[in-house]
């Protein structure tokens, strides 16, 4: 069973360069960066050639199709409207919430152009406050006179939101990941049409594991995502703290023992299991949600 490139067969420059704080020291910056022995891109990649920026109203966006009826708290839809409509959140482009919650995205990944566009804008935010603004909105849905009831309820799109919030750093900072080539790493892999699962790791600080038989591209864009995965998973809060370790060994299976780190920060494992059909089961309920 596949997933979409937002959630694909089963059911999701111009920028200013990614900060060298939040980068694993292997990372490829978008210049100056050296080759090493693993590959750096597919080599059915083609390089990216530039075109104008396309405009806000033509970016896409979480939340953009109908949000349905399908409620417990009356609460919780205009909770989700007022993050929704705030275009301060809308301006920071969360490629966390953009990949499970957004029809207009899963157009954009069909062409490399504009999948580069959307990182391009997604990339050249404001961070501190983006990531501020994705943790209040994190703490904030989760209250019982905001989407509360439904959050303990395991609806599907109030999941999606909350994840998206709490995963908003660790999806920026593997989203803005660039090959040695300069290419975003998540735009190879999301157009990749000769490897399908190449975009799968990128599921998993959405608490989505990676599918058996799963095998990503091994080169550096893999294990540098999954080095920043890996820093995450030692917040146990994270989603990911529940699908790395199962993720990372599977990984290894294909790529060598040594190629991602199989345990978090102080060599604890990380949470949980999260392989199987349970992430799989989730991601259908909530593409079936998303185009009610």
């Amino acid at each position: 069973m596949h997933l979409e490139r937002r959630q694909d067969d089963a059911v999701s420059s111009s920028a200013t360069a990614l900060p060298s704080s939040l980068l694993p020291s292997t990372a490829a910056a978008p210049s100056g960066s050296t080759s090493d022995p693993v590959s750096d891109a597919p080599p059915t990649i083609p390089t990216i050639i530039s075109a104008d920026p396309p405009s806000a109203q033509n970016l896409p966006q979480p939340f953009d199709t109908s949000l349905g009826n399908n409620f417990t708290s009356p609460a919780c839809p205009n909770f989700i409207r007022s993050f929704r409509d705030n275009s301060t959140f809308l301006s920071c482009l969360p490629l966390s919430l953009l990949l499970q919650t957004s029809n207009s995205f899963f157009q954009v990944t069909k062409s490399l152009v504009r999948i580069t566009q959307t990182l391009d804008a997604s990339c050249n935010v404001d961070f501190s406050v983006c990531s501020a603004m994705m943790a209040a909105y994190g703490r904030d849905i989760v209250q019982p006179d905001h989407c509360g009831p439904d959050y303990q309820n395991r609806h599907p799109m109030v999941l999606q939101a909350y994840n998206g919030f709490v995963a908003y750093q660790s999806l920026y900072q593997a989203g803005c990941l660039r090959d040695s080539t300069g290419n975003y790493c998540f735009a190879n892999a999301i157009t990749n049409t000769t490897s399908n699962t190449d975009s799968y790791p990128y599921y998993l600080p959405l608490g989505v594991g990676l599918p058996g038989g799963s095998r990503p591209t091994c080169n550096s864009c893999l294990r540098d995502t999954m080095a920043i995965f890996n820093t995450a998973a030692a917040n146990r809060t994270q989603p990911v703290s529940q699908t790395y370790s199962d993720a990372s060994q599977q990984i290894n299976m294909g790529c060598g023992p040594e190629f991602a780190n199989t345990t978090v920060a102080n060599g604890a494992p990380a949470l949980g299991t999260g392989g199987g059909l349970a992430p799989l089961v989730a991601v259908l309920v909530a593409l079936y949600m998303l185009f009610l």
